[in-house]
């Protein structure tokens, strides 16, 4: 059942969420084109949002963000506990694909296996949680690379396509990677899902792909900007 005030409520978290899509200040035509709300109601909820802090008026009278939104911002970023928000994302990946899944970071000219949850199969892809690879070996290693600014074709091809499917650094093995980002677009990560080729075949590709995707998009989601 939806009340009123449950209505009211998701109103305004519409207007917060305008902004979102990037710009700084928005005026009332602008932010009622992209709601869809009428300008007498919207004016009144953005006058809410104001006294709470949530907006302010900028120039030419445009509204933006206001101070209560960093602040819970700061909140969430001391609160945001990584590990937590990861491994359970890696459970349902090796628990989906029967592969083992794993989070890497990339430090200096590294790249470190900071959480791991392995395949239940007797004959896996292994890899010690904590483990530091040079990032010029392995597909995650050539996906961090990538979305951290190298050049070169091979790079450009990573970005264009947003993954990398291709032999593991172990001999027969497959691997799979792709990159997290976070809200703001700079990589946070990569998740990779390694396996025997044998098992982890062409058809097992594109559905891991695919659920890696978006296990990726909602990881980008919840890291601080």
């Amino acid at each position: 059942m939806t009340t009123r005030g449950s209505g009211t409520v998701r109103k305004a978290l519409g207007v917060l969420d305008v902004f979102l899509e990037g710009q700084d200040s928005l005026t009332l035509t602008e932010l009622s084109g992209r709601t869809k709300i009428h300008k007498s109601t919207l004016l009144r909820l953005c006058q809410s949002l104001q006294q709470a802090g949530f907006l302010t008026r900028g120039r030419l009278m445009g509204f933006q963000l206001g101070p209560k939104v960093w602040q819970l911002a700061q909140i969430y970023q001391r609160q945001f506990h990584m590990e937590d928000v990861v491994r359970p994302r890696l459970r349902e990946l090796r628990d989906r694909t029967g592969e083992s899944a794993s989070f890497y970071v990339r430090e200096g000219e590294v790249r470190i296996c900071l959480y791991r949850e392995s395949s239940k199969h007797a004959i896996r892809h292994h890899v010690e949680q904590g483990a530091r690879l040079p990032l010029t070996s392995g597909v995650v290693g050539r996906v961090l690379l990538a979305f951290s600014g190298a050049r070169g074709d091979e790079f450009s091809k990573i970005r264009q396509r947003g993954y990398l499917i291709d032999r593991g650094r172990e001999p027969f093995t497959a691997s799979i990677a792709v990159p997290v980002l976070s809200g703001d677009g700079v990589m946070a990560g990569a998740l990779v899902v390694s396996g025997p080729e044998s098992r982890f075949d062409s058809k097992q590709h594109r559905a891991a792909l695919e659920l890696m995707l978006e296990v990726a998009r909602d990881l980008g989601q919840q890291f601080p900007k």
